[in-house]
C-alpha cells in the first residue's frame, strides 16, 4: 500500500468515524446499513484496510444527514460538494447558523495551530468544518438571494 493510499484509506476512516458518530453508534449505523457491527467496526478501524463499500457509505450518510463520506471521497478526488436543493427557513437564522459555524471553525483552526504546525487529522476535521460552512454559507446566500429579488424584502 502506498503512502498516498494509506491517507486516502485514513481520510475515509475518519469520515466512516464520524458519519457512525453521528447516525447514533455502531449498533445504529448497522441497523441502517445492509452489514453488521462487526463489518461497522472494521470499517473505522485503522488496523484493517478495509473501507465502507460505497452503498453502506451513502446508507450511513443519509443517515447522518448529512453526506461526510461522500464528501471525504471527494475531497480525495479533489472536488467539493454542493448541495442540490437548500433547507428551508429565514434568512435571520441562516446567517446565524453561518456565523456560529465560522466561529468554531476559526476556534478549531486555532487550537489547531497552538503547536505551530497542523497535522493531517488536524487538517480533516478542519476541511470537514470547511465544507460544512461552505454548504450553510451558500444557503444563506442563496436565502439572502432569494430575499433581495422578494417584492415585499421581508424575509
Amino acid at each position: 500500500m502506498t503512502d498516498r493510499h494509506r491517507d486516502h484509506v485514513a481520510c475515509l476512516k475518519t469520515a466512516t468515524q464520524a458519519a457512525v458518530r453521528l447516525v447514533g453508534g455502531v449498533e445504529a449505523a448497522a441497523s441502517c446499513t445492509r452489514v453488521g457491527k462487526t463489518q461497522i467496526s472494521e470499517y473505522q478501524n485503522r488496523n484493517s484496510a478495509h473501507i465502507a463499500p460505497i452503498d453502506v457509505a451513502v446508507a450511513l450518510d443519509i443517515s447522518a444527514q448529512q453526506p461526510v463520506i461522500l464528501a471525504a471521497m471527494a475531497s480525495i478526488t479533489g472536488f467539493a460538494l454542493l448541495p442540490i436543493a437548500f433547507g428551508e427557513g429565514c434568512a435571520a437564522t441562516a446567517m446565524g447558523d453561518v456565523a456560529a459555524s465560522a466561529s468554531e471553525t476559526l476556534s478549531a483552526a486555532l487550537r489547531a495551530l497552538a503547536d505551530g504546525r497542523i497535522d493531517r487529522s488536524e487538517a480533516q476535521d478542519l476541511s470537514q468544518r470547511l465544507s460544512h460552512l461552505i454548504r450553510i454559507s451558500t444557503d444563506a446566500l442563496q436565502k439572502m438571494q432569494a430575499l433581495a429579488f422578494r417584492a415585499d424584502g421581508e424575509g
